[in-house]
């Protein structure tokens, strides 16, 4: 990663500070650190390498050098935006952002599997990571994490997945430049930011949205929640399950884990 390059083209864009790392922890843990020192809103922290990287569910996600996109994105509290009721609305941002990056930039097919992971070809190529902190009630920031599989070697070994993955490089054939995929990115969620409370998020969103009309299986730490057909994002961010005809409910994110159900 050149470094100096990298903070050249990125400071072109309208965010707040760059930190760009060779090698880091984890690009949200030190999204964290700086917004104890007072950085700025919209700042970004990127990383060529991850070494403790966070996923759901306390999950690791470590990048090797060259193979990956990590980076951290920190939010502060705004009116008619970034608001404790528009929460769910996040890790959508951040999806959509991706895929819509990878369809027009890549010509991939990409969809989003709520409520954090973006699927070309079926397959997880990326995952978002949405922290927020409070303050009792207050809310104080939200950090949204992303992670995107570039390289073909950014995959983990078999026994280390527990959903199907894929990278970039593969899906498309040929090299990616990490540096134009990531200002593409940045240029998507900017856009998607602005109307993140916008019915265009959650309708784009849907259109998106894998599994639509597919039956799935809904998971916690505890065992099977529900199954049921997929019908959409609710306005709030949730998923709204068919569970048997004309009986709908709706499940927001948690540890929820969705695999789709074989009803052949």
């Amino acid at each position: 990663m050149d470094i100096p390059r990298w903070k050249e083209r990125l400071a072109e864009l309208p965010i707040g500070d760059l930190y760009v790392y060779s090698e880091i922890g984890s690009t949200n843990q030190e999204a964290e650190r700086l917004i104890q020192e007072g950085a700025k809103p919209f700042s970004l922290v990127v990383a060529d390498s991850q070494t403790a990287g966070r996923g759901r569910g306390g999950r690791t996600w470590i990048t090797q050098p060259g193979q990956a996109l990590a980076f951290s994105w920190i939010l502060y509290p705004e009116k008619g935006r970034i608001q404790p009721e528009t929460l769910g609305r996040i890790s959508g941002l951040g999806a959509l952002a991706v895929a819509e990056t990878l369809q027009e930039g890549y010509g991939l097919n990409a969809e989003i599997k709520w409520p954090n992971d973006v699927l070309v070809e079926g397959k997880k190529v990326a995952g978002i990571l949405v922290e927020v902190h409070w303050d009792g009630c207050q809310l104080l920031d939200v950090i949204l994490g992303i992670g995107i599989n570039v390289g073909v070697n950014s995959i983990p070994d078999g026994h280390r997945l527990n959903f199907p993955a894929t990278s970039l490089e593969a899906a498309c054939g040929r090299e990616i430049n990490r540096l134009d995929l990531q200002v593409g990115i940045i240029i998507s969620l900017l856009k998607w930011h602005r109307r993140l409370a916008e019915p265009s998020l959650i309708h784009a969103w849907n259109q998106r949205l894998a599994y639509k009309d597919q039956f799935v299986s809904l998971t916690a730490p505890k065992g099977l929640i529900a199954e049921g057909k997929v019908l959409g994002v609710e306005e709030d961010g949730a998923l709204i399950l068919e569970i048997s005809r004309g009986h709908v409910r709706q499940y927001h994110s948690g540890e929820i884990q969705l695999r789709l159900v074989d009803k052949s």
